[in-house]
């Protein structure tokens, strides 16, 4: 019923016969919903734009009144009422498009992105009361509606997902499908790494592959899957290896761990600590760029073939790098946000 009022009201003012407790109904309805103004402001817009009509010549508008014979209150009556029927016109194709603009919009609010940048991490909440943490350099994109829950992942992320049995919720990563229910699990899924990820901490996941929906794969609390990379340039064979992430005697103990397990080098992350075990150093490098948000730069491909353990917090670039000089012998350039290795 406000909505026609709307109408009406907008269509009178476009068309010139809107009096003085018209306006002022007109910002009252605008105040108390203001989610109408872009419309409003949309009609106006539109009807201010269009370009006034050319005067006929003279002789023809004469003949035109002749024919017709009106007297100059008529002709004035005439014009007003042709205005007021485009306007109204304007309104009504404007209102259905403003319709479908709203439409639009909701779909955009379902249709949401979260980004991060190298050196940036972030921890947030969805509308479905689902926990997410997104590791540095990732994008994801997130569809929350009555029927389903989608999210699509480029780069790292940790999920603590709220129990709903009726909406599925699935992650989309590179070539991977994760489908959980009330569960918790990390998933890594940068394009430029070797291999993708999932390793689940709590609950169950079903994961399968975009080739072979068929085939799923069930994952165990304390379980990796990892499958090789398909864009990586040094990417190991495309297949499907499911291992242990921790000891028995630590899985034993696994009731007792909180949900997110910061002894895992795989989830250490999101307690803002990145630990690595024997990855070679143009492979820390990588991980290197991410967390502190720098650029590495190799002089030297022989020290490219370093092996590192190790885990870092609180240091600085300058203080990891010279923790990893204790082990192996390199040299190395800060150059603020760029790093020269030789």
């Amino acid at each position: 019923m406000h909505h026609h009022r709307l109408d009406e009201l907008i269509t009178a003012k476009l068309s010139g016969t809107l009096d003085e407790s018209g306006r002022e109904e007109l910002a009252a309805l605008l105040l108390q919903h203001p989610e109408w103004e872009q419309q409003a402001a949309l009609l106006e817009q539109y009807w201010n734009s269009v370009p006034e009509p050319e005067a006929p010549p003279a002789a023809v508008f004469s003949e035109m009144m002749a024919k017709a014979e009106p007297t100059g209150e008529t002709t004035v009556k005439i014009v007003a009422w042709w205005k007021w029927v485009a306007a109204a016109v304007l309104a009504g194709l404007l209102c259905t498009a403003g319709y479908h603009l709203w439409q639009g919009t909701r779909r955009q609010k379902e249709l949401q992105l979260v980004e991060t940048r190298n050196g940036e991490r972030r921890h947030f909440r969805l509308s479905d009361g689902t926990t997410v943490h997104l590791n540095a350099s990732s994008h994801l994109t997130c569809r929350l509606n009555a029927r389903t829950r989608e999210i699509w992942l480029d780069g790292e992320a940790f999920f603590e997902v709220a129990k709903d049995p009726t909406r599925p919720f699935v992650v989309h990563a590179a070539s991977m499908n994760i489908h959980a229910l009330g569960t918790a699990f990390n998933v890594k899924a940068y394009p430029e790494d070797a291999q993708y990820e999932t390793t689940l901490l709590e609950g169950a996941v079903e994961v399968y592959l975009d080739k072979t929906p068929e085939q799923k794969v069930r994952l165990r609390p304390y379980e990796k899957l990892a499958i090789g990379s398909t864009t990586a340039p040094a990417s190991p064979e495309k297949k499907i290896m499911i291992k242990p992430v921790v000891s028995k005697v630590a899985m034993a103990k696994a009731a007792s761990l909180p949900v997110i397990d910061s002894t895992l080098s795989e989830t250490a992350w999101v307690s803002n600590r990145l630990q690595f075990e024997a990855l070679r150093f143009d492979q820390l490098a990588r991980l290197l760029e991410r967390w502190y948000g720098v650029k590495i730069e190799f002089r030297n491909e022989t020290v490219k073939n370093y092996v590192f353990s190790g885990s870092f917090a609180s240091e600085s670039i300058t203080q990891a790098l010279q923790a990893l000089q204790l082990t192996e012998e390199f040299h190395f350039d800060n150059q603020s946000t760029r790093i020269i290795i030789y």
